[in-house]
């Protein structure tokens, strides 16, 4: 476990912003205030804010959503979105989002605008990014403006922090649950002159999560683990053993300080600075590899850890009004992450002695990214405005294994784009984009490929249509059609095959065709219903297959769907929405696995795996009058289809078994008391019936966790 002087001063803090509530109690009492979002965090904005980039299907989560869900991490909050699917995925068991059949890859996620991927693997976990700060998450899932440029094929999750208010306000809240699980967190905001902060801490630390019930693994896994080879012999595999009760190597300690600052030089330029630190360590439950060697197939276990993680980023942020036609954007950033992944030779995590096979001992990346960003908003014609936008990013990855030499690579990422938006006519309003973008893969610095080229450079245009209707006060049509692009990964790339797949130099950009319908209604004064379909026509789609760790390609996939959702305001106190997704996601090409001794695996899949054909969404929130609140969430999953590369009868080959995971129903449930004018006591059970279900095959998820907690709102 990490240093406990971390998680000391966070406590410390604590006390102090709850002593503070006492002292600045006189605030309050004159007027309630909350934290504001942080405008600068934005990326297309038109001239009148609240008119944002139409013509999209946009979800907005607010803080106040957040924490009725009574989430923990980014991906809780995102758990209940129409469209949008959270889960187990990829090799060390994180979780990660899908946005319409798309994978994280393809969704860009922004914290104030930067991208926050780890440059090697183009994915961050979203358990590690903590929800204390968040004043809003949008999450655009249609075709998002061209100003984000690439790799945004799936859509875009933007999370937009708080930021302080006319009088000073303080939270503080501190929940806990089984297996010593300890919550504290405290922010505080102001606006004081031209100059507005805010600043948050949060503290998570656990032993690890519950199971619904014991969970084995098949005996012919285990039996596998145990025959497969092993370099030196005399370190045979251990086999990965039953859990019950609390599931092995899932403890975590995340530590979190973030701060967002604004000052307004004068009514025509403001001046934004946001700083995040997060430093983790957290265990990986155990979990099966089938992996190729010279006499065949085999189960592998993994005991992995990070015993370090640290991500650290700093956000620049200008903006200008230039006479009453033009604004300018602009934005510098940095963002880094260090970690040190460790594979052990067994469940004792504690020896790395094992050299093949695979081998055991520490990885550490050092990795960054650095760029920036100019945005230019154009109203000098009547009816109409342009928008420009120049983005540029660097990533550099550095890693070594076992203290041995060091790899290095470092690509770029350029974007130029322009986008017109024209008010036809009162009701009806068209937009055109075009951006191009440009994939420089720089250097290329691997001890396993010495000298080797870093493959050509990718160069594409992006061209985009919109149209918004107002066919009426209560009823907006929406519709667009664009070309999208996400570039390959470092890993997708680069790759070495020694514990995970073998990269390509030569890839292309993934291509996706996007179409989509949309509409909102306000059925009535209470009632407003919000509809979409969308079609997508994928090329060359890289897909991650966690069972044998390795990358397939598609050729050709299609994506189509529905969305629709109901909420109403049912009374003053009761609220109400309930939301139906439907997700067709099929391949049309064949899907070839490429071995080293063992003949190729060619097969065609009927359909994406893992992506749900449905899924529904419920939300209830009750409010009484004496000071309780009721909230639940519920969400349905259906089955979802894969592939069974293992037949352990024979392991010289592999196979493709279609295979399901079962549906499943799972309900969330808070109750929250009002005790004085600030403070909340609450209770919160998560998967209330205990369902026993899976996101990935052959891996475990929590059962039932229940927290309390008390809150402190100033």
């Amino acid at each position: 476990m990490k240093n406990t002087s971390h998680a000391g001063l966070i406590q410390f803090f604590l006390f102090l912003l709850i002593t503070c509530s006492f002292v600045c109690k006189g605030y309050a009492e004159e007027f309630e205030n909350k934290p504001e979002a942080f405008e600068l965090g934005e990326v297309v904005v038109s001239a009148e804010r609240e008119e944002k980039e139409t013509p999209s299907t946009i979800t907005i989560i607010t803080a106040e959503e957040i924490e009725k869900k009574n989430a923990q991490n980014l991906g809780d909050a995102l758990k209940f979105v129409p469209g949008v699917q959270v889960r187990q995925a990829r090799s060390k068991n994180e979780y990660y989002v899908n946005v319409r059949g798309f994978d994280q890859e393809n969704v860009l996620i922004l914290i104030d605008g930067v991208p926050i991927y780890q440059p090697y693997e183009g994915l961050v976990n979203l358990t590690d990014i903590p929800v204390h700060n968040i004043a809003e998450i949008k999450i655009i899932k249609g075709n998002v403006s061209s100003l984000y440029g690439s790799n945004s094929m799936g859509g875009v999750i933007n999370v937009i922090t708080k930021q302080g208010a006319a009088k000073p306000s303080l939270s503080a809240s501190y929940q806990v649950s089984d297996y010593n699980t300890h919550h504290p967190e405290a922010s505080h905001g102001w606006k004081i002159g031209k100059f507005t902060y805010f600043l948050g801490v949060s503290h998570r630390e656990s032993d690890g999560y519950k199971l619904s019930r014991t969970f084995k693994l098949p005996q012919d896994v285990l039996d596998s683990m145990a025959t497969a080879p092993t370099n030196p012999p005399t370190l045979p595999n251990t086999p990965i053993a039953h859990d019950s009760g609390r599931r092995e190597n899932s403890d975590y300690d995340r530590d979190a300080f973030t701060f967002t600052g604004k000052f307004e030089i004068n009514e025509n330029n403001s001046i934004g600075l946001s700083f995040e630190y997060y430093d983790n360590e957290y265990g990986i439950p155990p979990g099966p590899i089938y992996r190729e060697t010279k006499k065949g197939f085999f189960y592998f276990p993994r005991y992995w850890r990070f015993t370090e993680w640290k991500r650290y980023t700093v956000n620049l942020i200008e903006e200008s009004k230039v006479g009453q036609t033009l604004r300018v954007k602009t934005r510098l950033f940095y963002d880094g992450f260090d970690s040190t992944l460790n594979a052990y030779d067994d469940d004792t995590y504690s020896a790395q002695n094992r050299v093949g096979g695979p081998p055991s001992g520490k990885s550490p990346f050092d990795d960054y990214s650095l760029g920036g960003n100019l945005y230019a908003f154009w109203t000098g014609l009547p009816r109409n405005e342009m928008r420009f936008g120049f983005t540029f990013k660097q990533d550099i990855h550095r890693e070594s294994f076992n203290d041995g030499p060091e790899d290095r690579l470092v690509s770029d990422t350029y974007s130029i784009a322009l986008e017109d938006e024209i008010q036809v006519t009162d009701k009806l309003k068209a937009l055109a984009g075009l951006s191009y973008d440009i994939f420089d893969k720089r250097k290329r610095e691997q001890v396993s490929s010495p000298g080797a080229e870093p493959g050509g450079d990718i160069y594409t245009l992006n061209p985009q249509l919109g149209l918004a209707y107002n066919l009426c006060d209560s009823i907006k049509l929406y519709g667009s059609v664009a070309r999208k692009i996400r570039f390959p990964t470092m890993r997708n790339l680069y790759a070495t095959g020694v514990i995970g797949p073998m990269g390509n130099p030569d890839l292309k950009e993934e291509r996706s065709y996007n179409y989509e319908l949309g509409a909102t209604w306000l059925a009535a004064q209470r009632v407003a219903v919000e509809g979409a379909i969308f079609y997508s026509d994928v090329k060359d789609l890289i897909n991650f297959d966690n069972q044998i760790g390795r990358f397939e390609q598609y050729g050709r996939a299609t994506v189509a769907g529905i969305e629709l959702a109901v909420s109403s305001q049912i009374t003053d106190g009761l609220y109400g929405r309930i939301a139906y997704t439907f997700l067709d996601a099929d391949n049309h090409s064949t899907v070839t696995i490429k071995n080293d001794s063992h003949p190729d695996l060619r097969y065609k899949p009927d359909e994406l795996p893992y992506r749900p054909e449905h899924k529904i969404d419920l939300d209830l929130s009750q409010t009484f009058n004496f000071g309780m609140k009721i909230d639940l969430n519920a969400n349905y999953v259906s089955e979802r289809t894969f592939y069974d590369h293992a037949d352990t009868g024979n392991n010289n080959i592999l196979v493709a078994k279609k295979e399901d995971l079962n549906d499943y129903f799972l309900v969330n449930l808070k109750i929250t008391q009002k005790v004085l004018r600030h403070y909340f006591v609450y209770v919160m059970a998560e998967n209330l019936f205990n369902e026993v279900y899976q996101d990935l095959f052959q891996f475990a998820t929590p059962g039932r966790t229940v927290w309390a907690g008390l809150r402190v709102e100033i």
